[in-house]
């Protein structure tokens, strides 16, 4: 069987392999981008003016902007386990 691909298939695969290589080569994984979202109490660290700084159990501090918690207080946050971004927050 001989297989001829086209010069835009050959364009889309490489651009895939890129897509995947760059995403690799930044430490992500499939299975984090992919893994369903966490929800946990904290409380709030650190605040630096309308920034404040949480950190779950799973040890990776996390950020709030225009945060409207003090010190201490407790904050549900929703993120994906590896990530540091919150994908949302309550008090």
């Amino acid at each position: 069987m001989d297989f001829d691909l086209s010069p835009k298939m050959m364009a889309v695969l490489f651009i895939i392999l890129g897509v995947v290589v760059v995403f690799l080569l930044m430490g992500g994984s499939l299975q984090q981008l992919l893994s369903s979202s966490i929800q946990e109490t904290v409380s709030v660290k650190i605040k630096q003016n309308d920034t404040c700084i949480v950190e779950a159990s799973d040890g990776i501090p996390r950020s709030i902007n225009n945060c409207p918690f003090n010190v201490g207080d407790n904050v549900t946050i929703t993120y994906k386990q590896g990530l540091p971004t919150i994908e949302g927050f309550q008090q």
